[in-house]
């Protein structure tokens, strides 16, 4: 049994696995199990082959289905990537949130949250660089929705982060937690572009990443403003008597 069969064969067992409610019609089942085997034989090959080297009409043989078909579904390797990704990203978020300790203080949190990703993504550094590539500059303004998807759910977990400091006191109340939650993940994501386009080593990045996140959280933290307010003062009278 040749690659490609091998493949069919896994996405098929895999889709027959699934449980769905028995209202669901014939045309929506066929439509779900089609994209169940596109993403299965996609991210298969993605992780044989490589990225690079996977071509859609290889996608197409895999999951058994016509190339005409698969264009329905997803019109470039990019929409294949997206589609593959969207679900497992969302399934690593949750995983990895999971794992991180609920009393730990907002930096530990971001940075636990945003160091699962980073070794998910060390996996195969080359489809994160597409991927990373995909979700900056989509080529698909039909794929959009799915593009957002990502983002959208790890700045949601960094909202939960942010709400649950200022209730311990850690954070200054006046704060917003969606404006906040942006900014931690608008440093991980930029820095992260520095590693994957290779202008910085896993270790400067991260790094980095770490200096950021803590000059933003600093900075949130209750009596950063009593803190810098009286240097201020102080650099005045210094201005003053010269």
């Amino acid at each position: 049994m040749d690659t490609s069969s091998k493949i069919s064969k896994q996405a098929s067992a895999k889709s027959a696995k699934r449980e769905h409610p028995q209202t669901e019609g014939r045309r929506e089942r066929n439509k779900r199990e089609k994209v169940a085997r596109i993403t299965a034989a996609a991210r298969t090959l993605f992780h044989i082959k490589g990225y690079t080297e996977t071509t859609t009409q290889e996608v197409a043989e895999a999951a058994d289905i016509g190339a005409g078909t698969l264009f329905l579904y997803a019109k470039s390797k990019e929409d294949l990537l997206i589609l593959v990704f969207k679900d497992e990203m969302s399934q690593l978020i949750e995983e990895v949130y999971g794992t991180i300790r609920k009393k730990a203080p907002l930096l530990e949190k971001a940075e636990s949250l945003f160091d699962g990703f980073i070794e998910y993504h060390r996996r195969d550094v080359v489809i994160a660089r597409a991927l990373i590539r995909e979700l900056s500059f989509s080529g698909n303004p039909g794929r959009r929705k799915d593009v957002l998807t990502i983002p959208e759910a790890i700045v949601e977990k960094l909202v939960h982060f942010v709400s649950a400091a200022q209730a311990r006191g850690e954070i200054r109340a006046d704060i917003d937690p969606v404006e906040a939650a942006r900014c931690l993940f608008a440093i991980y994501y930029q820095q992260l572009q520095t590693w994957l386009g290779t202008y910085a080593s896993h270790s400067a990045f991260k790094q980095n990443m770490h200096v950021l996140l803590k000059f933003v959280v600093d900075g949130m933290s209750v009596g950063e403003i009593r803190k810098i307010e009286p240097s201020r003062n102080k650099r005045t009278s210094q201005t003053g008597k010269k």
